[in-house]
């Protein structure tokens, strides 16, 4: 996959990365619409995976808190961890409320979890090694979060059309808008601290492109 070089072009280099995303995994969009529609179908099935999407955005957060500890963690950062902590309240009870009873992060109660957690830790892995030993705790975390807010913003946005598809009251707007600020807010601050490196980005894109598409297999499974 090649990006924009970030450097000649600043301001529209998440423009072009995002258009990249998109054809990147157009092969995968149509699988992806499949085992949503399966899904969304089966109440049961779709609350476990309402609360996988909350053990993941409760990883998130918890990644944040963990990692962004210093004295200088400012605003931007606060803010972030916030909101994905209330990504995970808000699919933890909508995941009850489809369910109809209360769930645990626990294999019972999610969707291909092992392969749910794999992804998020193979991740961070692929990331740091792509940065290489001289990254910053500031690089990493905001790296990270890029790479996850692009799969964040695609597959959210497949849901809500899949839950458009299926007429389900539930709604994403909020989730996706909030995403979608996030993203650019990891692009400005990686751009201001000239720290983008869009070769690294492509890199680390790929990376998360296979994980993914190894957690898709894993919830086709499920649904088989």
């Amino acid at each position: 996959m090649l990006l924009p070089n970030a450097e000649s072009a600043p301001a529209p280099w998440l423009d072009g990365a995002l258009a990249c995303f998109a054809a990147d995994n157009d092969a995968l969009v149509e699988r992806t619409q499949s085992v949503l529609d399966a899904i969304i179908g089966e109440p049961e099935r779709h609350a476990r995976m309402l609360n996988t999407l909350s053990l993941l955005e409760h990883m998130g957060s918890h990644k944040i808190m963990a990692t962004q500890r210093s004295a200088g963690i400012d605003q931007a950062t606060l803010k972030h961890v916030a909101e994905e902590a209330q990504h995970a309240y808000f699919m933890k009870r909508q995941a009850e409320k489809t369910a109809r009873r209360a769930l645990e992060y626990k294999a019972d109660d999610l969707l291909a979890p092992s392969s749910a957690r794999m992804y998020f830790q193979r991740l961070e892995g692929a990331t740091v090694r792509t940065l290489g030993p001289k990254r910053s705790a500031r690089a990493a975390y905001l790296y990270m979060s890029l790479i996850v807010e692009f799969r964040a913003l695609w597959f959210y946005g497949l849901y809500q059309r899949a839950l458009k598809r299926a007429r389900h009251a539930l709604s994403l707007k909020r989730v996706l808008g909030e995403e979608q600020a996030h993203l650019a807010d990891m692009a400005e601050r990686l751009e201001a601290g000239r720290e983008l490196d869009a070769a690294r980005a492509a890199q680390v894109l790929a990376a998360e492109r296979r994980l993914y598409s190894r957690l898709l297999g894993a919830l086709e499974r499920s649904v088989a």
